[in-house]
C-alpha cells in the first residue's frame, strides 16, 4: 500500500512540475512577421485535392503503423513469404505437448482474425446471458 502511495506522489509531482514549468524556456524559435511580406497565394483546386490526397495517405499510413505496432507488441515478428511481408508468432495449443504452431498473416488478415475472435466471444457471452435468464 505504501508503494502505491509513493508512486502516486511521484506521478503527481511530475504532473505539477510540468504544469508550473517556466514558459520562457520554450526552445521553439520565434519567427517575426516580415513587414513587406506579400500575401499568400490562394489555394488552387488542384492543390487542395493534392493536399486532401496527401492527408488521406498520411492517415492510412498512421493506421497501418498503429496496427503494425499493435501486432509487434502482441509478439508477432515480420517475415517475408513469397515477396509479401507477413507477421508470425509461435503459439502453443492449450493442452498440447506438441511443438508450438507458427501462426502467420498479413496485417489485414491478423486484424480480421482478431475481429472474428471478438465477435465470437461477444456472441458466446450473449448466448450465456440468454441461457442464465431463462
Amino acid at each position: 500500500m505504501r508503494i502505491a502511495a509513493g508512486l502516486l506522489a511521484c506521478l503527481a509531482a511530475g504532473v505539477l512540475g510540468s504544469a508550473f514549468a517556466d514558459p520562457s524556456t520554450d526552445t521553439a524559435p520565434a519567427t517575426p512577421a516580415a513587414p513587406n511580406a506579400a500575401p499568400a497565394a490562394a489555394a488552387t483546386p488542384d492543390a487542395t485535392a493534392a493536399a486532401q490526397a496527401a492527408a488521406k495517405a498520411a492517415a492510412e499510413k498512421a493506421e497501418i503503423d498503429r496496427d503494425t505496432q499493435h501486432f509487434l507488441a502482441e509478439g508477432y515478428k515480420p517475415e517475408m513469404h513469397g515477396g509479401e511481408q507477413v507477421y508470425c508468432r509461435r503459439e502453443t495449443a492449450l493442452g498440447s505437448r506438441l511443438a508450438p504452431v507458427k501462426n502467420c498473416g498479413t496485417i489485414e488478415q491478423l486484424k480480421l482474425g482478431e475481429q472474428e475472435t471478438k465477435n465470437g466471444l461477444r456472441d458466446t457471452q450473449r448466448q450465456q446471458v440468454g441461457i442464465s435468464t431463462h
